[in-house]
């Protein structure tokens, strides 16, 4: 505790203006910290940029990219901010975790700041002025296959309809190389809804290993950007805001794949440029 106090102090200082939402224990963060710094500077080597983007004392709707059985990117983005030296938040990520059926798992989740997705819970965390991170692929995203990486799913635009109630800013976040860290090689349809559960991937390790092994990822290189914040005008009635919901969801999704390939174009060139030099030397 006496480390954590020492390395994060500022988030501590950030996060004792929040209540407990959903479940949130600070100790559950310090016992998996050891193991989220090792994912974020080690496994993945991820780069996160645009962070200062984000307001230090307002709400905000941050809409990623999932691309894995569970959403990876959400962990980094919540190390990031907790680590981040000008503007450490906490940061809840708001999924469906009905079909989380391990006990352990579901505990472990809620109090690192997940909570289970529904307007109610996202617009008052929004209207309390806490960030809110939410992967609007969904199941979809999760059993995206391989051939498909980096490649996004059309977005549920009703993840996006309680930031535009509250009149929150949304902020797009792209995330490179979680695809590849996690392959589906295909999904079990069948067996999923046999087992009730939104997906069941075939992955290098879902389902061959025991929890919470089968939950693991290859080490890859991630590249993570926060995007400005979208530009929309309030609504003024029910058919408006679903309507500027729908516009939103596709802008952001238009947004991101428009980012990841920047990313995929830069890493092109950089692998190039690297072949080159190894070739002339």
């Amino acid at each position: 505790m006496n480390q954590f106090l020492s390395n994060y102090r500022a988030f501590l200082k950030e996060s004792a203006k929040s209540d407990r939402y959903h479940g949130f224990d600070i100790r559950g963060l310090i016992r998996v910290e050891p193991f989220l710094s090792f994912l974020f500077h080690d496994w993945w080597r991820v780069d996160i940029n645009g962070l200062e983007k984000l307001p230090s004392d307002s709400g905000a709707l941050i809409v990623g990219n999932s691309g894995s059985f569970l959403p990876w990117p959400a962990f980094m983005l919540l190390y990031g901010l907790m680590s981040a030296r000008l503007n450490p938040r906490r940061v809840h990520i708001a999924f469906d975790m009905d079909w989380i059926a391990d006990e352990r798992l579901h505990s472990l989740l809620r109090e690192l700041g997940f909570i289970q997705y529904t307007a109610d819970n996202v617009k008052t965390l929004l209207n309390r002025g806490e960030l809110v991170a939410v992967f609007p692929e969904g199941a979809a995203g999760l059993a995206r296959p391989f051939t498909w990486r980096e490649r996004l799913i059309e977005f549920d635009w009703v993840k996006l309809m309680p930031a535009i109630e509250t009149k929150t800013p949304i902020f797009p976040l792209a995330t490179l190389g979680c695809d590849e860290s996690v392959p589906v090689f295909g999904n079990l349809d069948g067996l999923a809804k046999f087992l009730k559960l939104p997906v069941f991937p075939v992955t290098p390790f879902f389902p061959w290993l025991p929890f919470p092994f089968n939950l693991a990822s290859l080490p890859s290189k991630w590249n993570m950007s926060i995007l400005k914040p979208l530009d929309y005008e309030e609504p003024q009635d029910r058919d408006g805001l679903e309507e500027t919901a729908m516009k939103q969801s596709q802008f952001a999704e238009g947004e991101i794949q428009a980012e990841l390939n920047r990313l995929l174009r830069q890493r092109w060139r950089n692998g190039n440029k690297s072949q080159s030099e190894s070739e002339i030397i």
